[in-house]
């Protein structure tokens, strides 16, 4: 991408942070809560919509789980998509806040996700459009938008034992973990 490519990106989307915060506050609607949801230290109720979401498009083997185990295993990564962006440096927590407050507007998300609806309404295979179209997109800020999604998504949930034989792993051989921690 050329120098100037990457200023077009870095205006539109500075434009687009703009239009966003203004908005609201031109309509008189009261901004998006900034308090995390109840029993989380860093996603507030609308990131959770939007990684339920994203759960449910990135993994696919939820979809075969009966309801309860899947409510589980969803809760489950969630607190741990929680506990790893409370757990990220300032900078890092800002620039990701910056994402999610992106996809929390409305004509904003529809914009560029293609998604207006709510995200507890999106289906799996528009969540799943969504997030191809921004792997296979031209601008670096949306390819890497998308592999943060998609990341903090896979790792939180395959990270749990549980989840362990949906990937292929078989768990950590007893004999090297006992020498380890020995």
């Amino acid at each position: 991408m050329s120098r100037r490519g990457f200023l077009k990106v870095g205006f539109g989307f500075s434009a687009a942070l703009a239009c966003a915060s203004l908005l609201p506050a031109l309509s008189g609607c009261a901004p998006s809560s900034t308090t995390a949801a109840p029993g989380l230290a860093f996603l507030r109720e609308t990131d959770t919509a939007l990684f339920r979401a994203l759960l449910g498009a990135v993994v696919s083997e939820l979809s075969a789980l009966d309801a309860k185990t899947r409510e589980a295993r969803l809760q489950l990564a969630l607190s741990n998509i929680d506990r790893t962006c409370a757990a990220m440096g300032s900078h890092a927590q800002g620039e990701l806040r910056k994402l999610l407050g992106l996809l929390d507007n409305r004509a904003l998300r529809w914009a560029l996700t293609g998604v207006g609806s709510d995200w507890a309404d999106a289906d799996n295979a528009r969540v799943q459009d969504f997030l191809a179209r921004w792997r296979a997109s031209r601008f670096a800020t949306l390819n890497a938008g998308a592999v943060v999604l998609v990341k903090l998504s896979s790792v939180a949930y395959f990270v749990t034992p549980a989840a362990w034989s949906g990937s292929g792993y078989p768990g950590p051989n007893a004999a090297v973990y006992r020498a380890i921690h020995a």
